[in-house]
């Protein structure tokens, strides 16, 4: 996949504030392909087809930070994870409370580095608009692409900011709407993918161009659409709609009896100018598994592979003391793949819609569905719906470890003060501050 490179616009801000603005942020693609003023007029296939895989690269973030900051950050705050890093010492401390949060801090990239995949979509389907270089259903293709990343890229913003909101209208980054609220903000991704599945709908038969490998199975408009179903079924539970999520769920790549690692998936390779996988382990940055949680878990849980237990514990001492012996191996190779969404999250979303509709059997076979491929035992506790629930989520934490979920799942159930803190005068942060630079956007822009 290349990599392409991005231009910050800063110093918009009356007063002079220079922060990083996910509003900001206009997408170029440069050396090797054209400006985003000449793809606004007839623009060729092959510079349509630079913008599509532009987006799917975007959607992986960039060298400082990304997808695999974000998954870092979240882990972090939902107690399933920690950094131990030598030269940063917020990851142990502002980021589990211990200090104040800080809103010009790199932590602040779980928010603003998703505005570049948000505006590389609309400089795209604002080109598509205004070319006839390719065929109305090859435009759809792109839409439908565009549209998915772009629904995607505003959910991970959510998930940082929860109840402060997103901007939903940034189709011009100097006049973007206000703040949504986070109800409002939800409908608003909702639409945006179900905008995309329409496209989608609307595609043909194939793409226009060659999807990376990381959408493997997923790489026609029909499997490209279940991949955006899928998405669009994470925002239905999030949303607390039960129904909706039922009728997306059949919508997506949910296998009962599939491969619980198929689903899409974001690529990386450390040849430039491509990038390598952010989330290796070094000398100065190593990933570890919360002591707490893993020795929670289940004797034989298969999923306990997902970390290695050292002989001598790793300790962190800058600002807090912490040890434990897990550190993670998930990711051992530069060009190791990070999943986007995988179908046991899927199966365990049955789980859940089932557990909701108060179908016992349905929300037990799915949860066994799980069980059994860790190597438990079928799950024999209580089956009340708040039993379940809770079973459910502990599926979850072990199923999504690294994922990005645990967070969000407590925070969605209003259970943050049950996630585990593993020392004294920790806290699980409700949410991110809103960075200084959106502060200080509407301080100037009443």
């Amino acid at each position: 996949m290349k990599k392409h490179t991005s231009i910050l616009l800063a110093g918009m801000l009356a007063g002079s504030f220079t922060a990083c603005n996910p509003l900001q942020t206009e997408q170029v693609i440069d050396p090797n392909f054209p400006s985003v003023g000449a793809v606004s007029a007839n623009a060729s296939k092959a510079q349509l087809d630079a913008l599509a895989i532009g987006q799917i690269s975007l959607a992986r973030g960039t060298n400082a930070t990304g997808y695999g900051t974000y998954l870092l950050i979240v882990g972090t705050i939902g107690k399933e994870l920690f950094n131990f890093n030598g030269t940063e010492s917020r990851w142990m401390t502002e980021l589990n409370g211990t200090r104040p949060i800080d809103n010009s801090a790199f932590y602040n990239g779980a928010t603003t580095t998703f505005g570049l995949p948000v505006r590389q979509a609309n400089i795209t389907l604002a080109s598509l608009n205004n070319t006839s270089s390719v065929s109305d259903a090859q435009k759809n293709g792109y839409r439908g692409i565009a549209n998915t990343y772009k629904g995607l890229a505003y959910l991970y913003m959510l998930n940082a900011q929860g109840t402060n909101g997103i901007r939903l209208n940034v189709e011009d980054p100097f006049k973007p709407s206000k703040l949504a609220s986070y109800a409002e903000s939800l409908a608003g991704i909702a639409k945006i993918l179900d905008e995309g599945a329409t496209q989608l709908d609307q595609a043909g038969t194939a793409f226009a161009f060659t999807t990376p490998s990381g959408l493997a199975g997923f790489n026609t408009p029909a499997t490209f659409k279940r991949f955006n179903r899928a998405i669009a079924l994470r925002v239905a539970i999030y949303q607390a709609d039960w129904a909706k999520a039922a009728t997306l769920l059949p919508q997506t790549f949910y296998n009962a009896s599939g491969d619980l690692n198929v689903g899409p998936r974001n690529t990386y390779n450390p040849t430039p100018p491509d990038v390598q996988n952010p989330l290796l382990n070094t000398s100065s940055s190593q990933i570890v598994g919360v002591k707490e949680v893993f020795e929670a878990a289940e004797p034989g849980d298969k999923r306990l592979a997902k970390v290695r237990k050292l002989d001598a514990p790793l300790t962190y001492t800058s600002g807090v003391n912490y040890s434990t012996p897990y550190l993670t191996n998930m990711f051992t190779s530069a060009s190791d793949a990070i999943p986007i969404i995988r179908n046991e999250e899927l199966v365990l979303i049955a789980a859940e819609i089932a557990a909701q509709q108060g179908n016992v059997a349905e929300a037990t076979r799915n949860i066994n569905i799980v069980r059994t491929a860790a190597g438990l035992p079928n799950y024999a506790g209580a089956t009340t719906k708040d039993a379940l629930i809770n079973a459910i989520l502990k599926e979850r934490l072990y199923s999504l470890f690294y994922e990005g979920h645990r967070w969000v799942d407590m925070r969605r159930y209003n259970k943050l003060g049950e996630i585990i803190l593993p020392v004294t005068g920790m806290k699980v942060l409700e949410r991110l501050e809103r960075p200084v630079a959106e502060v200080n956007w509407d301080i100037f822009n009443p």
